[in-house]
């Protein structure tokens, strides 16, 4: 393969990378205008909000099947452009119902997403011999920020709901649609490996995915999640911060997140997944159990931004163990892993939220995020 195609194609997948991240982050910070616009109880806007993952967790399952037949990289294309396409409809709804069912189309095109990227992702990583998945995860975390603060800007600037997710969709399509013709005729390998182009077996009853590999991937997306959702009430109503500092504090730990990912290949180059892995289960440990004990809002925010600082490389790593877990189904193994540890990330949180109602959201964000620090440690050691 050309080095010059492959250095191509992997910035064009890094694009469709971030173009997941910045869908749904642009529409988070207008959540509360919608709201106020449609005249949602809060129940209601929970109810909402639950069809992104109804629409996901059925989409991630349903991917890994598909991709029996399929190539990932067209399924990256076409899931990106329904994705960034979907975005202005929120705009155009008018009850509770047609907001639950907007969600639930984009939250099925982001599980295509999910999917397909980390599947062309790894094979294009297998091809090369070259590390690039956290590098691509950069991409995600980078859109992420992108979408939140163009949220944001948009808000102060005065743009109504339908301006800002119309211009938001042409300037994603637009991306998507210069990195097709690429995607859609990847490199292709000459060698024994599984191709980029072939199709995968993604569920074989007799060759399950590991349950350590499971746990890792479950770990550190649980708390990601649980940072994005639950880190700026706790900063603002448990510890007393105001609002602004709470969503300075989410932009920091994605800012943070982008930083870890885009050097996590060169620190894994150097160091050993298991060394890696040790020090992120201490030092988020230790961060986030300073920052609960100081019960400081200027601490914890800092605690949940260093945490970003190190967490980057967790889900990548669980994602290339998936792939070398069975050499031969390297594309299959990473559509499991992708559909377990994306279901942990969209339902960890709520869980974490019926757990607050008891014991309290502090407590109860510190208990998890010990959970997640056991899990990556506890499976540290497997397939080095």
């Amino acid at each position: 393969m050309s080095f010059t195609r492959n250095r191509s194609f992997a910035a064009r997948l890094w694009v469709v990378f971030f173009v997941n991240g910045a869908v749904l982050s642009s529409w988070a910070p207008r959540i509360p205008e919608v709201k106020h616009l449609l005249g949602l109880s809060d129940s209601e806007l929970g109810i909402a909000l639950f069809g992104v993952a109804a629409g996901s967790v059925p989409a991630l399952l349903l991917t890994a099947r598909a991709l029996d037949r399929v190539r990932s990289e067209p399924v990256c294309v076409v899931a990106a452009l329904l994705f960034s396409a979907s975005l202005p409809l929120i705009g155009v709804v008018d009850g509770v119902w047609q907001l639950t069912g907007v969600l639930m189309v984009l939250g099925a095109a982001s599980g295509v997403l999910d999917i397909a990227m980390n599947t062309a992702g790894i094979a294009y990583q297998q091809h090369t011999g070259h590390r690039v998945l956290s590098r691509l995860h950069g991409g995600y975390s980078l859109g992420v920020l992108a979408g939140a603060l163009g949220g944001v800007a948009a808000t102060h600037g005065g743009a109504t709901v339908s301006e800002h997710f119309l211009a938001a969709a042409v300037l994603l399509v637009a991306l998507t649609l210069a990195c097709a013709p690429l995607m859609w005729s990847p490199p292709r390998s000459t060698g024994s490996r599984e191709s980029a182009d072939a199709p995968v077996t993604v569920w074989n009853r007799r060759s399950g995915l590991p349950a350590t590999i499971a746990v890792l991937a479950v770990s550190g997306l649980l708390i990601e999640g649980l940072v994005t959702d639950w880190s700026a009430l706790l900063i603002t109503r448990d510890l007393g911060a105001p609002a602004s500092l709470g969503a300075s504090t989410l932009a920091v730990f994605s800012l943070a997140m982008f930083i870890s990912r885009s050097a996590g290949d060169a620190v894994l180059d150097r160091c050993t997944e298991r060394t890696v892995l040790t020090a992120v289960a201490a030092a988020v440990a230790c961060v986030v159990l300073l920052g609960s004990v100081a019960a400081d809002p200027l601490a914890m925010a800092a605690a949940v931004g260093l945490v970003g600082l190190v967490l980057g490389p967790v889900f990548p790593v669980a994602v290339s163990r998936a792939s070398r877990s069975a050499p031969g189904r390297a594309a299959a193994r990473t559509a499991q892993v992708s559909a377990v540890g994306y279901i942990a990330y969209l339902g960890g949180p709520p869980v974490i939220g019926f757990a607050a109602d008891v014991v309290g959201l502090p407590f109860a964000f510190a208990a998890a995020v010990a959970l997640g620090c056991g899990g990556i440690a506890l499976t540290r050691r497997s397939h080095d």
